[in-house]
């Protein structure tokens, strides 16, 4: 949102077509997704119940972001450290939610042995 012009390098093109030229456009929905995580895990910690569905929606909230932003990547054609790093973390997410979707089975059937 503070770097004007950021879709105009060649890297970012991808993105320039997919959010038209707008980068406060796809940084606000990046906050707006941000918070909204930061507040679900917020509540996820407070409660004495762990509540692995919110846990679910975030990492898949995340799982989506990270490879939406390899695709935008992806798109531009431009080979850079976005293909050793960004892949990784969404591969991240989906371990994220193996783990939170293995959490809820314990808390419905009780620990397993």
């Amino acid at each position: 949102m503070m770097t004007p012009g950021l879709f105009e390098q060649p890297a970012w093109a991808g993105f320039r077509g997919i959010f038209q030229e707008s980068e406060a456009r796809l940084g606000w929905l990046m906050v707006i997704l941000g918070v909204a995580r930061i507040g679900g895990l917020i509540v996820n910690g407070a409660r004495k119940h762990v509540t692995p569905m919110i846990r679910q929606v975030s990492a898949g909230i995340g799982c989506m972001i990270w490879f939406g932003i390899v695709y935008g990547f992806a798109t531009s054609g431009v080979v850079s450290t976005w293909l050793a790093i960004y892949p990784l973390f969404g591969i991240g997410e989906l371990v994220n939610i193996h783990r939170a979707a293995h959490d809820q089975g314990e808390t419905r059937n009780g620990k397993a042995s």
